[in-house]
Parts: C-alpha cells; structure tokens; sequence
C-alpha cells in the first residue's frame, strides 16, 4: 500500500467514527455538485458538522472546498468509494481496523477528499502526517515582482499548514516568501 492511500488502524471504537466522517464529507461533495448543476434551486444553508474526536487538527468546514476540483472523474471514484463503504456506515460492527481493503478504500476516499479540499486529513494515531489543516500549493514560472503563498495579518500559534511554494526562475530583484504573518497568536 502507497504512503499516499496508507490508513490509520484505528481502535474499534473510532473506526466508525473515521468512516461516517468521510462519508459525510463525500456526500456533501457529491451534493452540492448535483446542486450546482441545477442552477434554478438555492443551494441549502450550510450546516453544522461535529468533527469526532478521532480526527487530529482542523479538517475545516464541510462546504469548504473547491468546485474546480471536482472533476467528472473523481465525481465517479467519490461515487463508487461511497458505495464501497455504506455497507460500513450501516453496519459499524462490521468494520475491523485490521481490514487491509478497508483500510485501503478509506485510504483512497480521503486522498480524495484532501484533492478537493486542499487539506490534510489526520486521524489519530497518525504521528507522520501533518494535524489536519490547510494545503497550500503555489507555483510559478517566472518571478520577477513579489510572490507570496501566505500572506495574514494574525494566525492562531496552533494552525497548521502545509505549503509548497515554488517557482522556476526567480529574476533579479524578484522575491519568494513562502508565509508572511504580522501577528502569531
């Protein structure tokens, strides 16, 4: 199993917890999706979501995604990976966290989910990867002015973010700052 599609084996007890929270997140994606297309309905107001205690970090909120990301194709893997696991989600006994397919199909729904989200998913017991949080990608060709990933004027000492912040030539007097804060809270 690839480092990308690895999932945690989580305690009896929290692996439904896992499943129904990457579920919920799924369903939403594909919903609003649908919603969207139709274009004479008003979206529904969002919705608060409680994030179980087994996940680690701020997975942020469940409408928080990019549109643009959901592509055709991974509509289709998020349809069938939903399949998948609503035999899980029904039946939480049935879930086993030493199920290796188990483990592999939540696996591929959350490097989904993390894609459209831009953002980590962490669970707990997952002491390599990054808390769950915001996934910041930035690059560029050519820089010749200022080129900044992040830029905030006051950030929580307990945020967490990912950035990859990267350009092919940086001309002279150009600058790359990959995160700029005025105040760290």
């Amino acid at each position: 199993m690839s480092d990308a599609l690895a999932f945690p084996a989580l305690a009896a007890s929290a692996l439904p917890q896992a499943i129904g929270f990457l579920l919920h997140r799924a369903e939403v994606v594909l919903d609003r999706r649908a919603q969207r297309r139709d274009t004479s309905a008003p979206l529904p107001p969002e919705e608060v979501e409680e994030v179980p205690d087994v996940v680690v970090g701020d997975p942020g909120h469940a409408l928080d995604f990019d549109p643009a990301e959901v592509t055709d194709e991974r509509t289709e893997r998020l349809e069938t990976l939903v399949e998948a696991l609503g035999l899980y989600a029904e039946n939480g006994h049935l879930a086993e966290g030493q199920d290796e397919r188990l483990r592999r199909t939540l696996g591929r729904l959350r490097a989904l989910l993390e894609d459209v989200y831009g953002r980590h998913i962490t669970f707990a017991g997952e002491a390599q990867r990054p808390a769950s949080g915001m996934r910041i990608v930035n690059r560029a060709r050519d820089v010749r002015g200022v080129s900044r990933a992040l830029k905030a004027r006051r950030v929580s000492s307990s945020a967490n973010a990912d950035i990859l912040h990267t350009a092919e030539v940086v001309h002279p007097g150009g600058e790359m700052i990959s995160v700029e804060i005025d105040e760290l809270m």
